[in-house]
């Protein structure tokens, strides 16, 4: 995923990114090359089903619900990019990285290392935040030595931070009020309030919602309840 923009794409700040979120070093962020044409969402919800003596229908007893699972298909491809192609897998690895064991950080109850989160943003109104569960490259485009320079990565993730907890974090306060804003990079807080009010002094009213007390702490990939 490189940083560079794409001839004849789309502006860097309207691709679709990917924050890996290792404990051990600092978050990497990774723009998409493009963005993906479609994407399916899932999510499995477990009930029991109890024969009744003399009915039709059986009762359903509600056990659990399941994470939210995401799967999509993402294109590199290196010839759109200003100089010469490259190796398409310099950008891939980072996605293939995010399969692994963070071996710099362990789990604090199973004293294990995992692989990092990963943030899936696309928007200023949508993230995922998951673990990748599968990742399948295809290479489709090689250079005359053999050097891939296209491919398709296609990733399965599923869904390990629960959109809805985002908002006040007031226990009086009740669920989410207004729209989500996700950080980029470059965001200030009266941009954001500028974008969304037309009034950069409402920066104000944005960092109180959210319980920021210094804006200048906001980072890439972080969720802020935009109030009414």
């Amino acid at each position: 995923m490189s940083q560079n923009n794409i001839t004849g794409g789309l502006p860097k700040d309207k691709k679709a990114v990917i924050v890996i979120k290792k404990k051990s070093v600092p978050e990497k962020r990774l723009t998409c090359h493009f963005n993906p044409t479609d994407y399916t969402i899932s999510r499995d919800v477990t009930w029991q089903f109890k024969s009744v003596l003399g009915k039709d229908v059986p009762v359903a007893d509600f056990q659990g619900g399941g994470s939210n699972k995401l799967t999509l298909k993402l294109l590199f491809d290196t010839t759109m990019e200003a100089g010469a192609p490259k190796d398409v897998r310099t950008d891939t690895k980072h996605l293939w990285d995010a399969a692994y064991i963070d071996t710099g950080s362990k789990d604090a109850v199973t004293n294990k290392g995992e692989p990092p989160h990963i943030l899936f943003i696309w928007g200023t109104t949508w993230s995922f935040e998951a673990i990748i569960t599968n990742i399948s490259q295809e290479f489709t485009l090689f250079s005359d030595s053999g050097i891939p320079l296209r491919s398709n990565v296609t990733l399965s993730m599923t869904q390990v931070v629960d959109d809805r907890n985002f908002g006040r974090q007031n226990p009086t306060s009740g669920g989410i009020q207004g729209k989500i804003h996700v950080v980029r990079e470059g965001d200030r807080l009266d941009l954001i309030a500028n974008q969304y009010y037309s009034k950069p002094m409402k920066w104000r009213d944005i960092a109180d919602y959210n319980n920021i007390d210094n804006p200048r702490l906001i980072k890439p990939g972080m969720r802020l309840v935009i109030p009414e």
